[in-house]
């Protein structure tokens, strides 16, 4: 029997092999890059990790628990709640007695988390095909201006990678019930080691990196070289402007977003949280070393910095230095990610032209590492059940 082809080595191509291997069945991985992982990456410099952008584990995705050994990873983790300018707001479900210490929020605020509390209760889906944005959500409730401006617009900007908050409503519930029910965390050497452990379980003779393919059918990939190399299937695993891309297809329009890594001297440590700032240069940031000291040197402080602008490292190391009063800042690196995330859509124009090749990725379902692992094992499951 011929193997599986499966284009694309991040976390969706990764699931997708790993599956096809339990099941007994061979199979080819492809990806054109010199590393595994894709988006969920991490390179090292000057002895900093640095993830490829701002992102962090939730523990409580059903397909992150049942894939991945967490233990293994040596998980650090955030505190459950976040930093607004000087006022910290933790998870109300892990601090309750802190809701009413905190000058952000006011009575009605309370009474509307009650309510969006209550909602969460049993099966909340990441999407029910209802059409209200989260910003429309955002709005339909009592909040103060204070708490939805300085708090809940800009984490969910955060979350979304989208100022105006134009993903369903159904995702804000979602998100929601795992920021409030799990825990988000930082694998000790840093988010590349999540396709590292999926790629430890795979056989490496069957894993060929920096082959790019220029094109493909439901039963063949054509390399780079011209080479044509004949499968059993081929599932397409790879981000969706490339998917668009390899089918002919216009690239659709995703989410852009650039994160900025700085170091200083180490000073005495903070709460490891998120920082909601909501300007115009500067979304949020963290010391990362408070969460995980281990992602950079002895007696550094690691920070990173999201913006959803076009904003320059000197732009934004102005608005940080800003807020870290004292604190004098070194660049490290910026990830320019014009493909961030994508904008929650059918995608009935992919699903067509795929003529028979099989998708995986996280633009299948919602964008998340649950979204990526869960599309790679369905991928392969309905090749599995072909046979």
């Amino acid at each position: 029997m011929k193997p599986i082809l499966v284009v694309g080595g991040g976390i969706a191509g990764l699931q997708a092999a790993n599956i096809l291997h339990q099941s007994g069945r061979d199979f080819i991985l492809f990806e054109k890059g010199s590393a595994l992982g894709g988006r969920v990456s991490s390179i090292r410099k000057d002895g900093f990790i640095l993830d490829r952008g701002f992102q962090v584990l939730q523990t409580s995705y059903t397909e992150v628990q049942r894939s991945l050994d967490l233990s293994a990873l040596q998980l650090s983790y955030f505190d459950s709640g976040a930093m607004v300018k000087d006022q910290v707001f933790y998870n109300p479900l892990r601090r309750p007695f802190d809701l009413f210490s905190s000058d952000i929020l006011r009575l009605k605020d309370i009474f509307s988390l009650i309510k969006i509390w209550l909602k969460l209760q049993g099966n909340v889906p990441a999407l029910d095909g209802k059409k209200h944005s989260t910003q429309e959500l955002i709005e339909s409730y009592s909040f103060s201006d204070r708490f939805k401006n300085e708090f809940l617009i800009p984490f969910f900007q955060g979350v979304f990678l989208q100022e105006s908050l134009a993903q369903p409503a159904s995702l804000f519930f979602y998100y929601l019930h795992q920021f409030l029910y799990g825990n988000a965390a930082i694998p000790a050497n840093g988010m590349q080691a999540i396709p590292d452990q999926l790629a430890s379980n795979l056989p490496v003779e069957s894993i060929r990196v920096q082959q790019e393919i220029t094109k493909l059918d439901a039963k063949s990939v054509t390399l780079f070289s011209g080479e044509k190399i004949e499968g059993e299937a081929v599932i397409l695993a790879v981000d969706l402007p490339v998917a668009a891309k390899l089918l002919g297809l216009d690239v659709p329009a995703t989410l852009a977003s650039k994160t900025f890594y700085f170091y200083s001297n180490k000073s005495a440590p903070q709460p490891p949280l998120l920082r909601l700032i909501s300007e115009e240069n500067l979304l949020h940031f963290t010391c990362l070393t408070d969460v995980n000291p281990g992602l950079a040197p002895e007696e550094k402080a690691l920070y990173s910095a999201t913006s959803l602008r076009n904003s320059s490292k000197e732009e934004v190391k102005l608005a940080l230095e800003r807020h870290l009063s004292g604190v004098k800042l070194h660049f490290l690196e910026e990830f320019d990610l014009p493909h961030s995330l994508q904008v929650v859509d059918a995608y009935d124009s992919i699903k067509k032209a795929a003529n028979g090749i099989v998708l995986a990725g996280d633009y299948l379902q919602f964008p998340s590492l649950q979204g990526a692992l869960s599309s790679g094992r369905e991928a392969a499951e309905d090749i599995l059940g072909r046979s």
